[in-house]
């Protein structure tokens, strides 16, 4: 593929994030959405109806009679590498929203099918998109912010039992996770992107007040790799809660946008560099960027902004955090990918 090709793309998996991605593809330039493949026939046709595009009831197929270049993988999260691999093997370069899968064995297989395919396969973090966080993460691989001391992930959300009983597959361990792996990942893939990676975790879980398989409650230690620590709150089961992420260095700290420089410190050398209120993007905007670089990487030739060893990192991390809270001891991350804990 070239530069001045456009690439045809298709959308597997119509509901709730597939929209999202289905604009993003819209706004894009170098591609035009000519396909979706969905099992339910009713949200497939009515999706392609009003997207003017194809609609199938499998992806294999959607790639080989649509002539299609690129996927976005939106099924439901255990699904993910089945769905992504069989659209490598049948030719398409994958954009796989989070997590890349809910197994580490099952990212393994993703990485190889795509190593023997030859196709591109990327995650969707579209955090790491925005202003703030990038120059954020500048700043601590700079020093700018001093010696890294802590860092700390809090996502306190609520959902309710309805939400777990409204599909059969939510909070199962198989196909969905927990609070960690649904709805606190990218707030952890942050933490551990701008912290510049964890060496080991200590972790404590719970299953609060829900009827799911999985935890809605976790609290996490950290060390990083760089020697600092930090912590990780994660829960869906309290309501009036926050979703924030704050890196404090000895020289100034960064606190979900905004830098605050100690005193003597040049804080307005801390600058985002973009027009955006704060660097931190409204809801699409990051997915658009992430289609968009994905798009590009794929005519271009090159590695796309989040590469599948990239997508993987915040789930090692949280299967890490399962071990942990399950054995009741500290985990080595480098020994844990290696499956010295299995």
């Amino acid at each position: 593929m070239t530069v001045t090709d456009l690439v045809r793309y298709g959308i597997v998996g119509v509901a709730g994030i597939g929209d999202t991605h289905a604009n993003a593809v819209e706004r894009a330039s170098g591609v035009e959405l000519v396909a979706c493949a969905d099992l339910d026939e009713d949200a497939g046709t009515t999706f392609a109806a009003e997207r003017d595009c194809q609609w199938y009831p499998d992806a294999v197929e959607m790639i080989r009679e649509g002539d299609v270049d690129a996927v976005s993988v939106c099924t439901p999260s255990g699904t993910h590498a089945n769905v992504a691999i069989d659209c490598m093997e049948a030719g398409a370069h994958v954009l796989c929203e989070k997590p890349l899968d809910v197994y580490r064995e099952r990212m393994d297989a993703m990485v190889e099918a795509a190593d023997e395919t030859g196709r591109t396969l990327a995650g969707v973090f579209q955090r790491r998109t925005y202003p703030a966080h990038r120059r954020a993460r500048e700043a601590v691989v700079n020093g700018e912010l001093g010696r890294l001391v802590l860092g700390t992930a809090t996502v306190k959300w609520y959902r309710s039992q309805e939400y777990y009983d409204s599909a059969d597959w939510r909070g199962t361990r198989a196909m969905d996770g927990g609070c960690l792996l649904n709805q606190s990942i990218h707030a952890i893939d942050l933490l551990q992107w701008i912290a510049g990676g964890v060496a080991g975790v200590y972790a404590k879980t719970d299953t609060v007040d829900r009827e799911m398989e999985c935890e809605n409650v976790a609290v996490v230690v950290l060390e990083f790799e760089n020697g600092a620590v930090g912590t990780i709150e994660a829960t869906t089961a309290t309501q009036g809660g926050v979703d924030s992420l704050e890196i404090n260095g000895t020289r100034g700290s960064y606190n979900d946008g905004e830098f605050a420089m100690g005193e003597g410190e040049a804080e307005d050398e801390i600058g985002i560099g973009e027009e955006d209120e704060n660097g931190i993007l409204e809801w699409g905007e990051g997915h658009a960027r992430i289609v968009q670089d994905f798009v590009d990487a794929i005519r271009e030739g090159r590695e796309p902004m989040v590469p599948a060893r990239e997508a993987r990192a915040a789930v090692d991390l949280i299967l890490a955090i399962e071990t942990s809270a399950d054995r009741g001891e500290w985990i080595d991350l480098e020994a844990f990918r290696h499956g010295e804990y299995d």
